[in-house]
């Protein structure tokens, strides 16, 4: 008897039911947040709920020398900004720096009701919020790609941007520097990096143990991923703590969450340097906490204290 037929019929028979297995995991998966790898755009608009959520916050673009390309970014302007009688009044800064590659100026736009209310509660003076896009490989610079240069984006382009268009406290005293994960690794290294710019810092969960693989290999954070030598948060903070933290003294907030975070262990390792090098700072470790968004959201009473606190010692 001819079983051909029948061990064909049963092979495709048992292909296809594998492909539907295959496709239901694929499907379950994505039922569950999977996402395909992210396209990055200069250019992110805020949708209508993020604009409704923090009424000030608006989506501003500007042209960039540093990458040719027309960039995104936002700004929070605080209630009575646009009165007659503050005109003249001049608001300190705080610039947002969002996790995650690649960049995107809108990831930190759901933050902005936590900022709003804490000026509308009078819990932190009236201030403006400006959210940047990291470019390709979030806020730092990679030597030979003409595209990665978001330090520069930030530091000579979009801070000095931001002084011409709207009525800033155009001073060191006058700008604070916060991030988390992707943003707060970037965070140390441009706040520590450029003490002249920034009087605060918040490092939000930032990847130390990476920035040490970094130091530590010359610059290389993976295969095809090489920064400049000494381009990396211990080198920046080091050099700092040497040279300049009498001229430039900074207020500093590292958290981060417990052993539930991936960047616990890094950070603890940080902290202790922090110490070691003579730097005061603040530090907090959050319980129960994984590495994520909901970190602010459980911490945002400490840091707009903080904020507050800092803008009052120098301003």
């Amino acid at each position: 008897m001819d079983t051909g037929w029948l061990t064909a019929k049963f092979d495709s028979m048992h292909l296809s039911k594998v492909l539907a297995i295959a496709l239901g995991l694929f499907a379950g998966l994505s039922f569950l947040g999977a996402k395909e790898p992210k396209v990055f755009k200069w250019i992110n608009p805020l949708t209508e709920k993020e604009l409704q959520a923090a009424p000030g916050l608006s989506h501003q673009t500007f042209k960039s020398e540093a990458v040719g390309e027309e960039v995104g970014y936002c700004v929070f302007l605080t209630e009575g900004y646009e009165a007659a009688q503050n005109r003249e009044r001049r608001y300190p800064v705080i610039y947002m720096l969002h996790g995650g590659r690649p960049g995107d100026e809108s990831k930190f736009a759901n933050r902005l009701p936590f900022i709003y209310d804490a000026i509308t509660s009078g819990r932190l003076e009236p201030t403006i919020v400006v959210l940047n896009n990291g470019g390709p490989i979030s806020h730092y610079n990679v030597p030979g790609r003409a595209d990665c240069r978001g330090k520069d984006l930030l530091v000579d382009e979009l801070i000095p941007l931001v002084d011409r268009n709207y009525r800033t406290i155009a001073s060191r005293e006058g700008r604070a520097l916060q991030g988390y994960s992707q943003g707060g690794r970037a965070t140390a290294r441009i706040g520590f990096g450029h003490p002249e710019l920034f009087s605060q810092l918040v490092i939000g969960s930032a990847g130390a143990a990476p920035e040490k693989r970094i130091q530590q290999s010359g610059g290389t954070e993976r295969e095809g991923l090489v920064f400049a030598k000494g381009d990396d948060m211990w080198t920046y903070t080091k050099t700092y703590a040497k040279r300049y933290k009498k001229k430039y003294p900074l207020d500093i907030f590292v958290h981060v969450g417990d052993e539930a975070d991936y960047n616990y262990e890094g950070n603890l390792e940080y902290d202790a340097f922090l110490t070691e090098l003579g730097l005061e700072h603040e530090f907090t470790v959050v319980p129960g906490q994984k590495h994520g968004n909901k970190a602010y959201d459980r911490l945002q009473q400490e840091i707009i204290e903080f904020q507050r606190a800092s803008f009052a010692r120098g301003l």
